[in-house]
């Protein structure tokens, strides 16, 4: 399975959209809110993902 696109190359995802980034911690790929500065995208365990965040396996 493949997570790219046509305009990315087809085998990776990029990181070049407005608040976009790889984590140095988790290694996820990551957005940053531009209005709330909130992160979403880092891995359950990563130090960097904010506290009052949902876990999504809980249900």
């Amino acid at each position: 399975m493949s997570l790219g696109n046509e305009t990315n190359g087809g085998n990776t995802l990029a990181t070049n959209g407005p608040g976009e980034f790889w984590c140095p911690v988790c290694g996820q790929r990551c957005t940053r809110n531009q209005t709330s500065e909130k992160e979403y995208g880092h891995a359950l365990d990563c130090a960097e993902r904010p506290t009052n965040l949902d876990n999504p396996d809980e249900k």
